[in-house]
């Protein structure tokens, strides 16, 4: 191998190193804080409880003949929020004060299936017309951005950072109605290849 790239490999290396010291700097600290600061404080089992309860009322309402599509609705759409909820966090435009847990992430968790997944979910299965979907859709985006969320900041739960609601009203119906547009693309696909 040639001398520069093993002294960029090497740099490189040394770099990393750096970024992982700090990393296990950070879990350590976000441990100990979670411990005294999150674990069992009455936010903390608030969390535990929407983790709990939102997905057993979501079952019970959920129309079982359309399982399949609403759980796919569901996952696109979980999967979208949950980048956007780690890239949000990563470029610390928000953040969560109170976790249910240290390990996961993104961090607020209970509040993106609960207030926003399961939600979306419901809408997908009770409103088909897509025109009414759009509708309900921003209306859901009203109701998470201007009462869910400052109810999460007054908990402790959540902090905005340079975060503003109005960007959640906007983002929240966007996402939807797009993972809708994808729902009925894949459906035609499949109808077409299964006549």
């Amino acid at each position: 191998m040639s001398s520069t790239f093993l002294l960029v490999l090497h740099t490189t290396t040394i770099e990393f190193q750096k970024v992982l010291e700090a990393e296990s700097t950070y879990y350590k600290l976000l441990r100990e804080y979670w411990y005294e600061y999150n674990f069992l404080t009455p936010t903390w089992w608030m969390l535990l409880l929407l983790t709990i309860i939102t997905p057993i009322i979501w079952w019970i309402l959920l129309d079982k003949t359309k399982i399949f599509e609403v759980i796919t609705y569901g996952l696109f759409l979980g999967t979208i929020a949950t980048i956007l909820d780690s890239i949000g966090t990563k470029m610390m435009l928000w953040t969560y004060p109170i976790r249910l847990s240290p390990y996961l992430f993104p961090q607020f968790y209970p509040y993106d299936i609960a207030l926003v997944i399961i939600p979306y979910m419901f809408i997908y299965q009770w409103v088909t017309h897509t025109k009414r979907f759009i509708v309900v859709a921003i209306l859901l985006a009203a109701f998470v951005s201007y009462v869910a969320e400052p109810f999460f900041q007054w908990t402790g739960a959540y902090q905005t950072i340079t975060w503003k609601h109005i960007y959640s009203f906007v983002i929240y119906p966007l996402i939807a109605i797009f993972t809708k547009f994808v729902m009925i693309f894949l459906s035609k696909k499949s109808a077409r290849n299964h006549p």
